[in-house]
């Protein structure tokens, strides 16, 4: 017991490091961006993330919850098996999706009349290399999570040091949407370099048998990954396609602020979901005491960051984004309870329903949760812009936090 709460602890200081390290650089990085590119460059940015991201979505096709769960509770003679069979799953739906991305270039150039940035596309695409190439999962699964922070930092420090230097006008957007997708892709390289110099013969030929187990050991996740992107990443590409980049990048600035604080709280996830998902198998109990501490941990801190946030965005927001991003800061009052909303989201669903084997109720709930927020998404940006975003967003996660809450009170799941 006292080891695995070392190796828990070792676990959550190195994400919260690597998340705390990437919270400061992000505080000097985002802003420089926001300044130097102005809204309209930044919003562009934003939406081309934004549509990559359904190609990384495909990519990840859930492993990033079942291969850390089943590496966890594998023996060791086992894992070279699991690494091999997620690694090979995740490069041939790379294949797949790059040839797609291909051929939906060439029926954009030649198709179509919209006028599609497909360089910048491009440079944003680079990033999905690196999510092939950098296994999260396997460190998380092996719970030496201390290697994701160095080799993570290395790549950041890297592409921040480029940005910083050659970034320097708004037409550079192009230069630093390549530059920030470097960061997961130097990453990747140096993880699979390390993995091979410290796990020789983990990489084995490709059992085609247990490559198709594993795709579909992570289709609910996938579905449940599909549905939360829906209702994440696809508000900025409907926001997008309704108003203008710069309307995106009033809301991206928000948004960016946010982001830095939800990332502090899936650090913490992500260092507890292999854990727990041992916990639940050895002691139910025990597992359902640490989960409610954690809750009024939770609950604490986003109530106190929250009005922080809320009382704080009409100095925050001209200091660290310039007074361009002034129409920003109702959209970030809006979210201000969102860190605090998710994260009680992600105990009662990362942390207990999947451990508990509930994939299918988890990912119903995210469909349902997607729906809501495809419905009301598109009224609210005609009527309040980049405010209706943020309102679709608060909506949409209280939507599923107390659906969640009220579905694990009805099965006794007492938090």
């Amino acid at each position: 017991m006292k080891k695995g709460n070392h190796v828990l602890m070792e676990n959550i200081f190195s994400m919260l490091t690597l998340r705390g390290l990437e919270y400061i650089l992000s505080f000097l990085l985002v802003p420089y961006m926001l300044r130097i590119l102005g809204p309209a460059n930044y919003g562009a940015i934003a939406f081309m993330q934004s549509i990559v991201s359904y190609f990384n979505l495909f990519i990840d096709f859930g492993f990033n919850l079942t291969a850390p769960r089943e590496l966890a509770q594998a023996e060791m003679r086992d894992i070279p098996l699991i690494f091999s069979a997620y690694i090979w799953a995740k490069i041939a739906l790379w294949l797949g999706v790059s040839i797609l991305f291909v051929l939906g270039i060439i029926i954009v150039q030649n198709f179509t009349v919209y006028n599609f940035d497909y360089i910048l596309f491009i440079a944003v695409y680079t990033s999905v290399l690196g999510n092939v190439l950098f296994p999260i999962w396997f460190f998380q699964g092996i719970q030496q999570m201390r290697y994701i922070t160095i080799i993570n930092l290395i790549g950041r420090f890297f592409t921040i040091g480029c940005i910083f230097l050659l970034v320097k006008k708004p037409t550079d957007y192009v230069e630093a949407a390549f530059f920030l997708s470097c960061t997961p892709l130097l990453a990747g390289i140096m993880s699979i370099i390390f993995i091979a110099s410290h796990f020789p013969g983990i990489l084995q030929r490709p059992q085609f048998d247990k490559i198709k187990e594993v795709v579909n050991k992570s289709y609910r996740i996938f579905v449940s990954n599909l549905a939360v992107n829906l209702y994440t990443n696809s508000d900025i590409v409907i926001l997008g396609a309704l108003t203008n980049n710069t309307i995106v990048g009033y809301y991206s600035g928000a948004d960016k602020l946010i982001g830095c604080v939800k990332r502090g709280i899936w650090a913490v996830n992500e260092a507890v979901y292999p854990y727990i998902s041992r916990k639940f198998r050895d002691s139910y109990d025990s597992a359902i005491y640490f989960l409610k501490k954690q809750l009024i941990i939770y609950s604490s801190c986003g109530i106190l960051g929250g009005f922080c946030i809320l009382s704080l965005s009409p100095y925050v927001i001209p200091w660290l984004l310039g007074d361009k991003y002034i129409p920003s800061i109702m959209p970030l009052r809006i979210l201000a309870f969102v860190p605090l909303i998710v994260s009680i989201s992600n105990i009662f669903g990362y942390e207990t329903m999947l451990p508990l084997g509930m994939e299918s109720t988890y990912s119903r709930i995210l469909l349902i949760a997607s729906a809501l927020n495809l419905i009301i998404i598109g009224p609210l940006i005609y009527f309040y812009g980049a405010n209706g975003v943020s309102i679709a967003v608060m909506i949409t996660e209280f939507f599923v936090m107390a659906l969640m809450a009220l579905i694990l009170y009805r099965k006794r799941i007492l938090l």
